[in-house]
């Protein structure tokens, strides 16, 4: 009975030092799990803040590329209202313009009323259509710079432009294509032939690498230099 007793001790020890170790080896793994875990999670924070702070760049960037692509668009809007402007202004002659062109001089060999022959056959708005055609960009005549609202009428015994009497000689400048306008002049011109044959005129024509014609003087009503077709 004793030994048997004694037996029961032992084996109860046995369990003890068994559940015991058990234990130990349950929390000894718990806790390892719980580091490793741990460290799981703090590289997924980690990845997470690092893609948080990507996300803000990226945004940052997206929001500067639409305030650049706004601008862009504005700043071309912007440029094609100016070159508009400028070429309307031009079209008007509210600018000074300075570039490569030609003069022609008319003038007569006798004492003869120059408006008067100009107006009768009406050379010089023809000779100022043609010029406008074959190249003639700005067209100044006598510093009278000539516009869609000029223009060019007899008033008594001499030519007016834009309200402004002109006296022989009159000089015209042209600005625009040079080559254009030299083709022009000196392919057999019927309206030059016709002057110096016809009207015993004398025209000198003159190119320039650098002309200046300057803007009109004031504003006009609108009243345009006549078509040749309508003559």
């Amino acid at each position: 009975m004793k030994n048997k007793y004694i037996s029961m001790i032992i084996l109860a020890i046995l369990l003890g030092v068994l559940i015991g170790i058990q234990f130990k080896s349950s929390y000894q793994e718990k806790f390892q799990l719980s580091f490793v875990d741990r460290q799981f999670v703090g590289d997924i924070n980690a990845i997470k803040k690092e893609n948080a702070e990507l996300k803000r760049k990226l945004d940052t960037l997206n929001e500067n590329l639409k305030f650049i692509e706004k601008n862009t668009i504005v700043n071309d809007i912007e440029k094609g209202l100016k070159e508009q402007v400028d070429s309307l202004k031009l079209i008007l002659g509210y600018l000074d313009v300075k570039g490569p062109g030609m003069t022609i001089k008319i003038d007569t060999k006798e004492e003869v009323n120059l408006g008067f022959v100009m107006e009768e056959k009406k050379i010089l708005i023809s000779l100022i259509n043609e010029i406008r055609i074959y190249g003639g960009e700005v067209i100044s005549i006598n510093n009278q710079r000539i516009t869609p609202y000029s223009e060019v009428t007899l008033a008594g015994n001499h030519i007016n432009i834009n309200s402004t009497p002109i006296a022989q000689p009159y000089e015209i400048k042209i600005i625009g294509d040079i080559e254009k306008l030299n083709r022009y002049i000196n392919k057999g011109n019927v309206l030059i032939d016709t002057m110096i044959n016809m009207y015993d005129l004398n025209v000198d024509i003159t190119s320039s690498k650098e002309l200046i014609i300057y803007k009109a003087e004031r504003e006009k009503k609108t009243r345009y230099v006549r078509n040749i077709e309508d003559m």
